[in-house]
């Protein structure tokens, strides 16, 4: 390890974002596909090797491998996937609670790596520098283009979510989280609770309004973008049947957007569509199902 070097990230290091880009409107971004370290911070960040390798708190479980069967079956989805653990700093954070000191579900597991005597306000900050927005500007450069060339685009962030939480059984099988609802979220969401593949319920596993360090609001106002985000249970990809299931389910989510009648508002920013009199993404607390 090295913690002298100004640049947290070396050579051997990956890169803290990937980027497969495609031709259309759409962009799949996965902020927690990831589970790499960097070489200069202790191995799992000096927690357990177990424990680190089958945590959901570490990344989002079997997202990396939906995202990889999207890139060989898609060729008209932009992916954006970040490389790092989100135990190393959390995308989908906002910036000064991206690096948390224990576990989020068990509060007796801490994270040794993040802890203020090892990750101190200077190291938070080259943490943001040299993982958190890179991420985040390759998703606005990303948005930029496809609006600059086709006119608009449409960006849903994936995740996935335990089967269980706090010991309790979570039958849920898809959920969505967003600020507030929009033209995209309102045609999305129709979708999902027409379909049968999947039990579907807004808001789950949490809602945005509920969680003030979530960074979607961020993302909303950064990118004028009409956020929303689809979750997973992460079981239901946890084989190479399950993802192909997937695949062929979000694949049917694209071509109905695509032809959706109200296509033109929806790939529109969120300023475009939304009534000047809206709450920003920040002061929205209602969630109507």
């Amino acid at each position: 390890m090295d913690v002298s070097s100004p640049n947290l990230l070396q050579k051997q290091d990956p890169a803290p974002v990937k980027t497969i880009k495609r031709d259309g409107l759409f962009v799949f971004s996965g902020p927690h596909n990831g589970r790499a370290v960097p070489d200069c911070l202790e191995p799992c960040l000096g927690t357990d090797k177990n424990w680190f390798f089958d945590a959901h708190e570490a990344m989002d479980l079997h997202m990396d491998a939906l995202f990889n069967a999207l890139e060989k079956s898609c060729d008209n989805i932009t992916l954006i996937a970040g490389n790092y653990s989100r135990l190393v700093c959390d995308l989908n954070a906002l910036p000064d609670y991206a690096i948390t000191r224990h576990s989020p579900e068990h509060a007796h597991i801490t994270i040794p790596q993040n802890q203020p005597d090892t990750c101190c306000k200077v190291q938070h900050a080259r943490r943001l520098e040299a993982v958190y927005w890179p991420y985040h500007n390759t998703k606005t450069a990303t948005i930029n283009e496809k609006r600059n060339q086709l006119g608009g685009a449409i960006v849903l962030d994936l995740h996935s979510f335990s089967p269980t939480w706090d010991q309790k059984k979570r039958n849920v099988e898809l959920g969505t989280l967003r600020c507030e609802k929009t033209p995209f979220s309102r045609a999305f969401e129709t979708y999902l609770r027409a379909q049968s593949d999947y039990l579907f319920v807004s808001g789950e596993p949490y809602r945005v309004a509920e969680r003030k360090k979530n960074a979607a609001p961020m993302i909303t106002k950064n990118n004028d973008l009409q956020y929303l985000g689809l979750e997973i249970r992460n079981d239901l990809i946890a084989t190479p049947e399950g993802i192909d299931k997937m695949v062929i389910f979000l694949k049917k989510c694209v071509e109905h957007l695509e032809q959706h009648p109200d296509r033109n508002t929806i790939i529109k920013p969120r300023n475009a569509v939304m009534p000047a009199e809206a709450a920003e993404p920040e002061l929205q607390q209602s969630w109507s199902i």
